[in-house]
């Protein structure tokens, strides 16, 4: 009786998504079981869907970055190999109010963000083709795809895109929520490159946003994130680089006076180089305490370059890793740094370029190590990232996009971005309470000195953060006007309750 039922159950639903395909319409207020959507999809996916406990199921969430997404348990797991099964999944899904996530790269932190418990996740993954057009310019690339993937791709022909830092970080997800990457001085945010975007709107129609077509969707993908439709493929513009120089410097704690400044002068330099990218990073861990990491990275194979010598030039190195490399190699070696399967946290802040600023940060830093007695294996972070003015001509020269850094002048902004990595889930609520504590104190004393300024980076943005409305008012407006018009009835605010909303 129970097979009986189950299957009228998932052929009825069958039925309902193949009559709703010319004009689909959800009622969010009757939502169907994970069980029901399921089964449904069942019957058209086939072996593309997954289910609890099956081997693809289990790689699917081994993959994810944090051990927190990888802990969410979704009912089954639809892994799409094309736009149009992307389409059908929304056509079987939207009709019956089915909650689902959606998950390209699994790189982010906040639980949830890419994975939902007891409904649907739909895995990108399988849209992951990266191919060079025959402009020998321009590259379409999948958005399951990973950034390492599109790097070593056209490494052949000597080109890139400026993505993600590490390789294994989704093209989606990522381009979605902007994409601040090592040479973003010289070519912009990763969606700034976009020149056309391939979308599955809320109603499973596919439509392409460009600069000709669906302008205004165009526009509001670059840092839109999950908010407008399931994008399935990214078409880039790429710009040609050979070898490059870079790597990261690790530093003993005293040199932070040496860094603040070497920071501040980088950043507020008039003939700024726009082949370099430079973060400083300061990391604590029990086991070697507080150290300082330059990452380096200049888009020629130049070792060494006069941009950074100020840099290079401060005293006690305990390790340094630059070379000559290429992008795709380089990527790799960011991998190191990235600690898959750890819990993970994140939140970020923008700042104002000052160098007093960056002395007290520090401090600050130093101070809410204390929070953490107890934790073992714990890496307690925090990154600055200088957002120059070379940024934003570059995201002009494409049309803009919606992040709302409109007027960066000199001496430029730099982004924080904290981040903590630890294995035992019985210390999550110690760790995510001295999280919040430290954003909270790093709030009031930035807004304190005047050096706070309005930007939250969706891709590193933390759980009780709200980066859409960080783009300022208008864009905020453009944001929502945009959305009523491809998805009128709320469909990517209410059954996907993963990321951040308008």
């Amino acid at each position: 009786m129970r097979l009986i039922s189950f299957l009228l159950l998932a052929l009825g639903g069958l039925a309902a998504a193949h009559a709703a395909e010319e004009d689909v319409e959800a009622d969010t207020t009757a939502v169907a079981s994970g069980d029901t959507c399921c089964a449904v999809l069942k019957v058209y996916f086939g072996d593309k869907l997954s289910d609890q406990g099956s081997a693809t199921y289990n790689e699917s969430l081994a993959t994810y970055w944090s051990a927190q997404e990888e802990q969410i348990y979704p009912t089954c797991i639809v892994r799409p190999t094309s736009a149009m099964d992307v389409s059908k999944a929304l056509r079987f899904l939207v009709p019956l109010s089915c909650k689902f996530a959606i998950r390209a790269g699994g790189f982010g932190t906040v639980p949830g963000i890419a994975n939902i418990k007891g409904g649907v996740t739909i895995d990108l993954r399988g849209l992951n083709d990266v191919a060079l057009n025959s402009d020998n310019i321009t590259v379409n690339v999948g958005s399951g795809a990973t950034w390492g993937a599109v790097y070593s791709q056209l490494q052949t022909s000597n080109l890139t895109v400026a993505g993600a830092r590490a390789g294994s970080v989704g093209v989606g997800g990522s381009t979605l929520g902007g994409g601040l990457g090592d040479f973003a001085p010289k070519a912009g945010f990763a969606a700034d490159q976009v020149i056309a975007f391939q979308v599955v709107l809320a109603n499973g129609d596919i439509v392409t946003a460009s600069a000709t077509q669906n302008i205004a969707l165009y526009k509001a993908l670059k840092g839109g994130s999950s908010n407008l439709g399931i994008v399935t493929r990214l078409t880039f513009k790429t710009f040609p680089i050979e070898n490059i120089w870079g790597g990261t410097i690790l530093y003993n704690k005293t040199t932070i006076d040496a860094h603040a400044q070497a920071l501040y002068d980088f950043a507020s330099n008039p003939s700024y180089d726009a082949n370099a990218g430079y973060m400083l990073s300061f990391i604590y861990n029990p086991s070697f305490g507080t150290i300082l990491a330059s990452r380096l990275a200049y888009a020629e194979p130049t070792e060494n370059p006069p941009v950074f010598q100020a840099i290079t030039a401060i005293p006690n190195q305990l390790q340094n890793s630059t070379q000559i490399t290429n992008v795709a190699a380089f990527s790799n070696l960011s991998l190191s740094f990235s600690a898959d399967g750890y819990r993970q946290d994140n939140w970020d802040l923008t700042f104002e370029n000052n160098v007093v600023w960056y002395k007290s940060l520090y401090g600050l830093f130093q101070n809410s190590i204390s929070s953490l007695k107890g934790v073992e294996n714990v890496t307690w972070a925090l990154t600055l990232e200088p957002i120059v003015p070379a940024i934003l001509a570059q995201s002009q020269t494409t049309g803009g996009n919606i992040l709302g850094l409109d007027n960066i002048t000199l001496p430029g902004l730099a982004l924080g971005v904290f981040s903590a990595t630890w294995q035992d889930p019985a210390k999550d609520k110690q760790v995510y309470d001295a999280s919040d504590k430290f954003l909270q104190k790093v709030t009031d004393v930035a807004k304190k000195a005047k050096v706070l300024q309005q930007y939250v980076d969706v891709n590193y943005a933390g759980r009780k953060q709200n980066p859409i409305a960080s783009f300022g008012m208008p864009n905020v407006a453009f944001l929502k006007q945009v959305a009523k018009q491809v998805d009128p009835n709320g469909v990517f605010q209410k059954l996907v309750p993963g990321g951040f909303k308008l």
